[in-house]
């Protein structure tokens, strides 16, 4: 018989119901998907990334009607949760609010709030009916200060969670658990069969903190990969993939070893007459149509994308030059996009763009412009053949193809038989080479503007202007004004790829 269990999801962003949202046809998928049998022995508890991330969480934001995440929650038997990065998206009285809806307590030690408005605590023990007492600390990765708008951070802190756990595990410690769980909203920086180093920042730390902690068990997010039955220094590490298709199940078997494995969320599960109602109304939203393009805009291979150009980017690219009156724009796609059809509606907007990303302008150099660039070409990596394939660091630990961008208002190209951060060909403006100290403003998101995904250049560039609506919105109003948008035709960007 098994002396504990946790049922464990992390990064469901707004997933509630069984739909991807790219159709009406239900799926394998949402909150709602999940049964967690519990007795005195179970705990159910989650890893952030909640409240902000799907078409369900961006209408209630622009509707008014409250979020029913924190509700769909009490009913499945939470216990506990941590704070994910996107949690603190729409500032700290929404998470406040979500929070106090929640009865699962919140534990996250390295984040403060100086009003103490935010119900969150760093550590507890939880004594289980067999007696075990489990000593629990919430932890989100400190990243959130390059992330998030300063706005939204308001009255808070957000510490290196390292040390923040320490402190927590030392004081678990005095009160004499008999099990360390940790619950890290955050990733793995290494390869789990190898060792390998997969990236040298303080980003994902779970590997270090089960190196330098002695946890037996973390339950690790922020990362949407899947990871059970692993263990890392004598911890048991597990991690569920994102948006609620599967929990991770862990239990600790009478000899003290700890198992996991995957649950897959079930479709068709019964709806209440409120979140039946509430389906209905986000249906329809989703299929209220804005407009029309020349023709469809549907997402291709992605490495053709990138070496041919996309025209969902390009698509993007116009609409962020129309909001912020920059010269240039770049802009990325995310890991899935659905797509336009030629006759556009909600549902093509926010399952395209699913961020919840403003835009900033910066003004930046020609050289500031070139590094950039470069940055962008090491997506793609040759091998001894020559066949370009995408470059092992986009795809793991995880795949980061929103960490390509492409750019419009300028004509450039890449040389891939050149090593990598020599590969920037040309870089032309109407026609004439841009010059190393040339000046531009170049609109971008806000999330690109932190210098996040290796583009640290932007860090010290002046911001121009700020635009604080939500790109998805802007896309809307774009499409409403123009009623008809015509799409060109996209340009290679790869011009002298080794074939």
């Amino acid at each position: 018989m098994d002396r504990m269990t946790i049922w464990y999801t992390s990064d469901t962003h707004g997933y509630l119901f069984d739909t991807d949202f790219i159709t009406r046809e239900p799926k394998d998928i949402g909150l709602l998907g999940f049964r967690f049998p519990k007795d005195e022995n179970t705990l159910v508890i989650d890893g952030g990334d909640t409240i902000q991330g799907s078409p369900l969480t961006c209408y209630c934001q622009q509707s008014g009607e409250s979020l029913p995440i924190a509700d769909a929650m009490n009913d499945l038997g939470y216990d506990y949760v941590t704070l994910g990065n996107h949690d603190f998206n729409n500032g700290p009285e929404y998470l406040r609010e979500h929070l106090q809806t929640l009865r699962a307590k919140c534990l996250c030690a390295n984040v403060t709030d100086s009003e103490g408005k935010l119900p969150i605590m760093p550590w507890t023990v939880h004594t289980l009916g067999n007696g075990l007492r489990v000593g629990l600390v919430g932890i989100v990765t400190d990243w959130v200060n390059l992330w998030e708008k300063p706005e939204n951070l308001t009255r808070l802190s957000i510490t290196d969670p390292l040390p923040a756990a320490r402190e927590a595990v030392e004081a678990l410690k005095r009160e004499g658990v008999d099990l360390l769980v940790g619950i890290y909203h955050g990733g793995v920086e290494k390869d789990l069969e190898t060792g390998r180093l997969l990236s040298r920042t303080s980003e994902n730390i779970a590997c270090r903190l089960c190196e330098e902690l002695p946890f037996d068990l973390l339950l690790s997010g922020h990362q949407h990969i899947a990871i059970v039955e692993r263990n890392w220094h004598g911890t048991h590490l597990v991690q569920p993939p994102f948006n609620a298709t599967h929990a991770v199940k862990v239990t600790l078997d009478e000899n003290g070893v700890f198992h996991s494995e995957l649950v897959s969320a079930h479709k068709g599960t019964p709806m209440s007459p409120a979140q039946a109602a509430l389906r209905e109304r986000l249906e329809a939203w989703l299929d209220h149509p804005i407009g029309t393009l020349s023709r469809p805009l549907w997402p291709g291979d992605r490495l053709d994308m990138a070496m041919n150009g996309s025209a969902i980017a390009d698509f993007f690219n116009a609409v962020q030059l129309w909001a912020s009156g920059a010269e240039i724009s770049c802009a990325a796609l995310a890991n899935n996009v659905r797509g336009f059809d030629s006759s556009v509606t909600v549902r093509d907007v926010v399952s395209s763009y699913p961020y919840a990303n403003t835009l900033v302008v910066l003004e930046v150099t020609g050289r500031v412009l070139r590094t950039a660039l470069e940055q962008c070409a090491s997506y793609f990596e040759v091998d001894a053949a020559g066949n370009t394939t995408i470059a092992r660091a986009f795809l793991e630990p995880k795949e980061a193809h929103y960490n390509y961008d492409y750019f419009s208002g300028i004509d450039y190209a890449f040389d891939l038989s050149k090593p990598v951060g020599r590969r920037v060909c040309a870089i032309k403006r109407n026609g004439r080479p841009v010059g190393d100290d040339e000046k531009l403003r170049l609109v971008m998101c806000d999330y690109r503007a932190t210098g996040a995904g290796d583009f640290d250049m932007y860090t010290t560039c002046p911001r121009v202007r700020e635009i604080q609506k939500d790109v998805s919105e802007l896309i809307i109003h774009y499409i409403q004004e123009k009623r008809h948008v015509e799409i060109p035709e996209c340009r290679p960007i790869v011009q002298k790829a080794i074939k």
